[in-house]
């Protein structure tokens, strides 16, 4: 492969690379319950507990899929617990309670082993 046919190849994967972060980014965004992340890709219904958001990010069996737990995790949330549908993550002594369902998500603060807000 000559130089520059290597240096347009570069160029054209650098601009995926960059292109894919900025969408990565784009796709979530930061609630208002803890600062958790939550897809954009939904529509969000604001509760008096929490927020109801209708995602295709989530299930009922698999919780999170695996997209939106990498960003969970990126954001420096933590799993703590998982008992039926629910799920709790933890970050800087701010503990989140997750419950999933078939494309919706259930999200509010929590208090779990002596974690509270």
């Amino acid at each position: 492969m000559n130089t520059r046919r290597m240096g347009k190849w570069l160029a054209g994967l650098l601009g995926v690379a960059i292109i894919s972060g900025t969408a990565w980014y784009y796709l979530f965004e930061t609630s208002n319950v803890n600062g958790f992340p939550i897809p954009r890709t939904g529509t969000v219904e604001e509760k008096p507990e929490g927020l109801l958001v209708k995602t295709h990010l989530v299930s009922e069996v698999e919780g999170p899929g695996v997209l939106y737990e990498m960003r969970i995790r990126q954001a420096g949330w933590k799993w703590v617990d998982r008992e039926g549908l629910a799920a709790w993550y933890e970050k800087d002594g701010r503990m989140i309670e997750l419950t999933t369902f078939d494309d919706e998500l259930f999200l509010e603060p929590a208090v779990q082993a002596g974690i509270e807000q």
